[in-house]
């Protein structure tokens, strides 16, 4: 465990104590404040305090059953609001509770109400200065863990591309350990074999070891998890195989035999019906916030190129069903993919030569997505999904893919898993399966608010930095979509 590491676990609990406490002081100055309702009432602040001094060893508890104390993994800020917000609510029914019981009139039901919701500000808050000083911390090469990969392959450069994407995570990768070669295919750092893996660890002062080399023979993976026992290494393992189908499967018993089952997928039956309720409340909700800028894009578009201002497309939607895809058109009316069948992907070059001065706008802003809240209306699709493919191009991805077919498990979705890690345009398809398949198995609604709220963070960042997005056309050339696929 890294000192910082553990600096900072200390502190989270007088930051968590101090954040209560406020959320009491200020709840109790906001009711008073609160000309909705007269407050009246004799008890003064340090009647209020002492209730919750009396429930903070209950709401600590909380915030420890919940993982909210664990050394690593907290770095997933949208799961940790979510883990306040359970640990918070409760830690507030037990305060009613407890004034229920010890009959308390004094209690104002607003400021209870008050209480929970800034207790929620301000934990997430405390959590968050916390969260953004280690980050910071990160830059200098402090309480970063430093990686070695065990196999020079394609799931190592994911590893790699993944973490250099993430750099609030605190990991560095030194480098990677591969057999006998000094040399590695897919352009990765090789640090030696894992004969030299003891000098490695030294010279480089690993803190954790990643197999993704699922070749190696049993033995040596036995070798290789008591070394890093013996030397105080945290050891982890990237399945590849399996990569698909191990979140959709869990342990059990018949009778004293252990076996694998294979889950119900969580979008099945209920959840299927919950996902399309909130789909339907959030299109009518995103159609009215859009309303007015339907009638100035459709202008805009009309008056800069000939041509209709709906772009209107056949794409593959759930269960292999065909569906009319909408979205602003963006490109010259001679150049868009339905007139020649859509045989083109889009390229670097289309922002000359295929896109419209103003679609390249629209792309940038992601504003040409607008029309797809009719798709998701008509149920097509849903807000968040897999980003579905044309025809032509789902055959021939699923005879290179076996596994592609089951992203046609769900409905597609105007946002995705894969899109918001970087997996979208022209890139690698297999991978793009890989995060379709994990959101399909993963699903709960917090996913997908997850995945909403860093989508439009990604599409404020793409705006700023002034970049592109080239999607959803694909290009006549064979060799680029088998590099896609490859």
């Amino acid at each position: 465990m890294k000192r910082s590491e553990l600096f900072f676990a200390l502190i989270l609990l007088p930051v968590d104590i101090a954040m209560v406490i406020a959320a009491f002081v200020l709840a109790y100055y906001v009711r008073i404040d609160a000309e909705m309702i007269p407050f009246v009432s004799d008890i003064g602040l340090r009647e209020y305090l002492r209730f919750s001094l009396y429930l903070m060893p209950a709401w600590i508890a909380l915030f420890s059953l919940h993982g909210l104390y664990r050394i690593r993994g907290r770095n997933n800020f949208m799961g940790e609001f979510y883990r306040i917000f359970n640990a918070s609510s409760t830690a507030i029914l037990i305060l009613i509770v407890a004034i229920f019981l010890s009959r308390s009139l004094f209690f104002s039901r607003l400021i209870l109400i008050f209480t929970w919701v800034i207790s929620i500000l301000t934990l997430t808050s405390g959590r968050l200065m916390v969260y953004v000083i280690q980050t910071y911390l990160y830059r200098f090469g402090i309480g970063v863990h430093r990686i070695i990969l065990i196999g020079d392959n394609s799931t190592s450069e994911s590893v790699v591309h993944h973490l250099a994407r993430s750099k609030n995570l605190g990991y560095k990768i030194c480098g990677v350990v591969n057999g006998q070669s000094t040399t590695s295919k897919y352009g990765l750092k090789i640090l030696g074999s894992i004969d030299d893996l003891d000098r490695i660890v030294k010279q480089y002062e690993v803190d954790e070891i990643i197999l993704t080399d699922i070749n190696l023979r049993k033995t040596k993976i036995r070798e290789l998890i008591q070394f890093a026992y013996d030397n105080n290494i945290t050891f982890k393992y990237v399945p590849d195989v399996f990569a698909l189908m191990t979140a959709n499967v869990s342990s059990g018993l018949i009778g004293s035999l252990p076996v694998m089952e294979l889950r119900t997928l969580p979008l099945n039956g209920w959840g299927r019906i919950v996902k399309r309720i909130l789909d339907v409340l959030f299109s009518l909700c995103a159609l009215t916030l859009a309303l007015p800028l339907i009638l100035p894009i459709s202008f805009v578009i009309k008056i800069t190129s000939p041509g209709p201002v709906i772009y209107k497309h056949k794409r593959v939607g759930r269960d292999g069903r065909t569906f009319d895809f909408y979205k602003f058109r963006s490109m010259y009316q001679d150049k868009c993919d339905y007139q020649d069948g859509g045989s083109k992907w889009t390229t670097k070059d289309d922002e000359k030569n295929r896109i419209t001065p103003f679609g390249n706008f629209l792309r940038k802003s992601s504003l040409d997505e607008i029309p797809q809240f009719i798709n998701v209306l008509k149920g097509d699709m849903s807000f968040v999904g897999p980003r579905p493919e044309q025809p032509n191009f789902v055959d021939q991805f699923q005879k290179e893919i076996p596994e592609y077919f089951r992203r046609h498990q769900v409905k597609s979705g105007i946002t995705g898993w894969a899109q918001i890690n970087g997996l979208k345009g022209d890139t690698s398809i297999k991978e793009r399966v890989k995060y379709d398949i994990f959101y399909i198995e993963n699903w709960s609604l917090w996913f997908d608010i997850t995945i909403l709220l860093r989508t439009v963070k990604h599409v404020f960042s793409e705006i700023s930095a002034g970049k592109t997005e080239y999607r959803e056309t694909k290009t006549d050339d064979s060799k680029s979509a088998r590099q896609a696929v490859d």
